[in-house]
Order: C-alpha cells, then sequence, then structure tokens
C-alpha cells in the first residue's frame, strides 16, 4: 500500500511540475502585452468628424492646448486650424451652423452648458448664452428651413431651472427670442418642417402626455398619455406637417415604425417593422423630402433602405471604404 502511495505521490509531483513548465512556457509565449491604462481610456487623435453644409470643409475634435479643441480644414487641404483654444475644459458637443461652428461647453465642470459661435478661421468667437447658472440646449437647426440661415432653436433653464423654455437665437450676435411662453411647464418641444413647434410633452416621471397644436398661434391640446410600459416616440412631421412619424410598440409586440394622425388620433399606416427586433430610428433627407432608412438593433446596429438612391449611395461609400482599408 505504502508503495502504491509513493508511486502516486512521485507521479503527481512529476505531472503537476510539467504542467507548471508548460504553463508557464505557453503563457509566457501567448500573453498579450499590457496596455497601460491612460492608453485605454484616452481620446483618439482625431474624432467627431462633421463635413461643412456647403460640402467644402472638413470637422474634427482634437487635443490642442492639452484639451480636446475642434479643427477645420477644406475637404481639398491636409492641414487643419484649431478654430477654438479652450485650455480650461474638452469640447465634445459642437455641430455646423451655416460657414460657423456652434458648441457647447461649461465652466468649471458645473455642467451649466453655453452656446458659442466662432467663424471657421477661428477668429470671431461669439459667447451667445452668457448667463451664469443657465443651461443651454440645442434643440434644432433649421438648416433648411427659409429665413433661418442664421438662427437655431435653443432651450435655456433661465425662467426656472426644472425646466428648459424654447427660443430662437442668432448665431452671429445672440439676439434671442422667446418661441413659446411656457407657463405649463411643458417639458420637450417637437417642431414642423416650417420650424413651428407644434408639440409639447409633459411627465410625471411614470406617464407622459403629448400635446399638439395646430398653428403657432393656436393653443396646445392634448393628444394622448402613455404610461412607461409605451414606447411613443416622435421622429418628425410628414412632408406635409399634417401627420408624424413615430416608432411606437401600443398594440403590438415589439416597436415599429408607424405614421399617425394627430387629427384622428390614431395610427394610418405602418412604415416598417421587424419581427424579431424593436424599430427605433427613422432617416430622412432634408433637401429631396423622402425616407431614407429605418434603423434597428440586433447583434449590431443594422438599417433598412427604404429609399434606392439613398442605399446606392451608402453602398458606393461602402465599397469605397472597403477599398481604402
Amino acid at each position: 500500500m505504502k508503495f502504491f502511495l509513493k508511486q502516486f505521490l512521485l507521479v503527481a509531483t512529476i505531472t503537476t511540475f510539467v504542467i507548471g513548465a508548460c504553463q508557464t512556457k505557453t503563457e509566457s509565449e501567448q500573453r498579450p502585452p499590457l496596455v497601460p491604462v491612460e492608453d485605454f481610456f484616452k481620446n483618439p487623435e482625431k474624432f467627431g468628424w462633421r463635413i461643412s453644409p456647403d460640402g467644402e470643409y472638413i470637422s474634427y475634435l482634437s487635443p490642442h492646448h492639452g484639451h480636446t479643441n475642434v479643427f477645420v480644414r477644406k475637404i481639398s487641404d491636409t492641414v487643419a486650424i484649431p478654430v477654438t483654444n479652450d485650455t480650461a475644459r474638452n469640447i465634445y458637443q459642437y455641430q455646423w451652423k451655416g460657414n460657423r461652428i456652434l458648441y457647447l461647453q461649461d465652466l468649471g465642470g458645473d455642467e451649466n452648458f453655453q452656446l458659442f459661435s466662432v467663424s471657421l478661421d477661428g477668429k470671431d468667437l461669439k459667447a451667445l448664452t452668457p448667463f451664469p447658472k443657465v443651461r443651454t440646449q440645442i434643440f434644432n437647426d433649421w438648416r433648411y428651413i427659409p429665413g433661418k440661415e442664421k438662427e437655431v432653436m435653443i432651450g435655456m433653464n433661465k425662467r426656472d431651472p426644472r425646466f428648459f423654455d424654447p427660443y430662437s437665437i442668432n448665431i452671429e450676435t445672440g439676439e434671442t427670442k422667446v418661441l413659446y411662453q411656457n407657463d405649463k411647464n411643458y417639458d420637450n418641444w417637437f417642431t414642423d418642417h416650417t420650424g413651428i413647434i407644434r408639440i409639447a410633452t409633459k411627465t410625471d416621471g411614470v406617464n407622459t402626455t403629448y400635446y399638439i397644436r395646430a398653428t403657432e398661434a393656436a393653443p396646445f391640446d392634448s393628444l394622448l398619455t402613455t404610461t412607461y410600459k409605451d414606447n411613443f416616440g416622435i421622429q418628425f412631421f410628414t412632408f406635409d406637417n399634417k401627420n408624424i412619424y413615430v416608432s411606437t410598440n401600443i398594440g403590438r409586440d415589439k416597436t415599429a415604425i408607424v405614421e399617425y394622425d394627430p387629427a384622428a388620433r390614431k395610427e394610418v399606416k405602418e412604415i416598417y417593422s421587424n419581427g424579431e427586433y424593436d424599430v427605433d430610428g427613422l432617416g430622412y433627407s432634408e433637401k429631396r423630402k423622402v425616407l431614407q432608412a429605418v434603423y434597428y438593433t440586433s447583434w449590431k446596429a443594422e438599417q433598412h433602405f427604404l429609399d434606392k438612391e439613398s442605399e446606392d449611395e451608402y453602398n458606393k461609400m461602402k465599397n469605397m471604404m472597403t477599398e481604402i482599408f
């Protein structure tokens, strides 16, 4: 018995030694290099790419003076210039409006974001909403609305810190105009394709009530109330500004894109549904006034095209990127 026990212990010891040696060698050969935590969490060298509305310029975010700033260059050039020079805080939220850059920035990390405007050469910086303890949001850039080439729709909580009231603001002068006297404390806004606020919402944290009006001068009237179980995500108005496109799961197992008639208070047409996934996004061409694609998430972000021209352009760009990379 002692002989077999000694034999067993000897074999076990040798086996453990051999396995340990093999594992050490294998781990040494296969173990990847350690990635410094600073590299893992740092921003890319260039990100947040945008193209100017006229297609002549390209912009992106990149480090400058130790913080993320906005760079701009001509499409045909290879060298970009910084148009912002923030040395205290990173800039992350920016966009084009005409030939100017708009960006949101807070001071000292207080999250009271102010709106700034700067020319594409960086020489005409404007602080558009320099109000202490007031946060600014951009609601609508009004890109294709005639007469609003120098205006955007913003929200500010100047009246009441809990609620954002809608304003129009001139991106060159900072002149503001109240778009709706929000004495009802609505908390969200939707405009039609002419830039007029047509829908407002109010929530108690569980239920959301939608209000609608036919014209800018008309009062808001209750449209419907949804619970936390319901999805009624307004996408945008139809191009005649009568109905609305929404993503909804009301009366369904999964969210679909439908056309909804607010006057009749009912769904009139299903645009697209998917038997396996919630469909929660709808895109359109502001220039051509056509629906382009719907969006949903499987194991990755996906789209289903509704417009042949848009699909062809997408595939063309996809093939170009495949050839480059």
